[in-house]
């Protein structure tokens, strides 16, 4: 079966817009053509893509499903149309780079960033996905070079592995700043934003509390470093982060402490494995080598002067 790709994009801009209404000011047509999109779509499909609850268009499991595969299969199709063009324009040099959040924020600007300045007739395609979703658009063959969450289970790839210790993060100003390092049982009495126990990393932390025999009963729980470096910052608790991500946020006003006992932050870095990989996508791996490899000292407001 051969889907048409502007009913896939209907139904993708559907989902990501909340609605049929601001679906259509997005691409263009009127509310009804994308109501017709979408039931062309369901024909084709065979099954119901959206469901109506509370007068409001939900999406449906299956539609769920269909949407993962979709978003793909587009990234894919969007690559193709970038390489065509370069190709008509007599420039080959390409790249598409898939991040997981972390890595989309606090490691794949600055290399990406850097590598335009080398090169300034390269074009790069930015995708920021899940861990699992860029595993996914990488095995479809929708990007050339990827970075997600250890473990990774992908075939045929050049992978190489990375690690940075995690570190306690803080309000500044907060009593605990003054700390030269922070253990589980100091975090424990203050409220704790948490790392989703989804990821790997969240279970790791939990773990590391119960094993010290003490509660762990995060007021607010994220999948996102970012995010938990931000409610941080506004003052909703304490947390456990990478110490990437810790160095990104620190102008935002958190303070970054060693965790002890030492935890570690685990990400790969991985392309496809070739006897001669792009020179574009090759230059991309060593940046992302030499910032990885750096010593790691993430900046930090000080500590605030106590009373003598």
């Amino acid at each position: 079966m051969v889907f048409d790709p502007r009913l896939l994009e209907a139904f993708r801009t559907v989902v990501e817009a909340g609605s049929v209404t601001a679906a259509a000011k997005m691409l263009g047509v009127t509310q009804p053509a994308v109501s017709a999109q979408i039931a062309r779509l369901e024909t084709q499909a065979g099954f119901e893509l959206f469901e109506r609850a509370s007068g409001r268009l939900v999406i449906t499991f299956r539609g769920r499903r269909f949407y993962e595969e979709i978003r793909t299969a587009l990234d894919a199709l969007e690559r193709l149309g970038q390489a065509a063009r370069g190709i008509r324009s007599g420039e080959t040099e390409s790249l598409a780079v898939a991040g997981h959040p972390s890595a989309s924020i606090s490691l794949l600007p600055e290399v990406v960033a850097e590598l335009r300045r080398r090169r300034p007739d390269a074009q790069i395609s930015l995708i920021n996905r899940s861990s699992e979703e860029v595993a996914a658009a990488f095995e479809a063959g929708a990007v050339d070079l990827a970075v997600a969450e250890w473990p990774i289970h992908v075939q045929g790839v050049e992978l190489r592995r990375h690690a940075a210790d995690c570190v306690a993060i803080v309000p500044a100003g907060h009593p605990l700043a003054a700390r030269d390092a922070l253990t589980p049982a100091d975090l424990a009495a203050h409220p704790i934003v948490g790392m989703s126990d989804r990821r790997l990393i969240g279970h790791r932390v939990r773990e590391l509390f119960l094993e010290d025999g003490l509660g762990y009963d995060p007021v607010i729980v994220s999948e996102f470093f970012s995010a938990i470096c931000g409610l941080v910052a506004a003052g909703a608790g304490v947390a456990i982060v990478d110490a990437w991500s810790a160095r990104t946020f620190a102008p935002m006003g958190i303070v970054a402490r060693p965790f002890r006992p030492a935890l570690r932050y685990e990400i790969g870095v991985f392309r496809r494995a070739s006897a001669s990989p792009t020179p574009l996508a090759e230059e991309l791996m060593a940046l992302i080598e030499t910032r990885l490899s750096a010593p790691l000292s993430p900046p930090s407001a000080p500590a605030p002067e106590t009373d003598r």
